[in-house]
């Protein structure tokens, strides 16, 4: 889903005020909830993937550990 998501906004025209394509990209870092892990630990496990999506080149979907 997240890669649906980020081709979805990479070939999206936006446009500027006159009306010249405005290139837009998306850096996605997700995580899958450990069985014996809290939700807040998820979502910073999620976060730290997407600054490394960021630090890679930016434009890309990053899983967590």
């Amino acid at each position: 889903m997240a890669e649906r998501i980020r081709l979805a906004v990479e070939a999206h025209h936006f446009p500027d005020h006159d009306h010249q394509r405005v290139p837009v990209t998306t850096s996605i870092g997700v995580a899958r909830l450990g069985e014996r892990e809290t939700p807040q630990q998820a979502l910073e496990r999620a976060d730290a993937a997407l600054y490394r999506s960021k630090a890679q080149g930016r434009n890309r979907v990053t899983h967590a550990a």
